[in-house]
């Protein structure tokens, strides 16, 4: 009989959907101390990868300039039978890129304001001119999809 965990793994391509469909993703990042520092971030998907952007100065940045070790979850579900999420360890990386900052930019206006990314553009490139972006290069991915159990 099959572990319970191999039953309600999900797909690579639905991980892909699901990271792709969902809103907000929860950023580690290890503080000075070594302590957890928890964010939630929105997102958007470029060459299959987590792209966000945040201030230069912002205490993520301080920490994956030190360390760049970090998680990502992406999680939703209320009731245990529906819980689902996608968690991912890995590495996260600044880039100070004005370009790349827009492009997240006007990504993140269309899929969480609905908004016409020509019309956003001169209100989300004067956003992003204190920003950098962030992208996370996972190593390694767990998931689980709780609708999958039987009952």
């Amino acid at each position: 009989m099959p572990n319970v965990r191999s039953l309600i793994q999900l797909t690579e391509d639905e991980i892909r959907s699901f990271i792709e469909s969902s809103k907000t993703v929860t950023m580690a990042t290890l503080n000075h101390d070594g302590f957890p520092h928890l964010a939630p971030m929105w997102y958007s998907i470029f060459d299959g990868l987590i792209h966000m952007h945040t201030y230069q100065r912002s205490q993520k940045v301080v920490n994956i300039q030190r360390d760049p070790r970090g998680s990502a979850l992406i999680e939703d579900g209320e009731d245990y039978d529906k819980l689902r999420g996608v968690f991912m360890r890995g590495h996260f990386e600044v880039i100070d890129d004005q370009a790349l900052c827009l492009k997240i930019g006007l990504a993140s206006a269309e899929k969480y304001m609905n908004v016409d990314v020509t019309a956003a553009e001169p209100f989300v490139r004067e956003q992003v001119k204190k920003r950098v972006a962030l992208i996370f290069q996972p190593e390694k991915i767990s998931s689980w999809d709780h609708r999958k159990m039987k009952s």
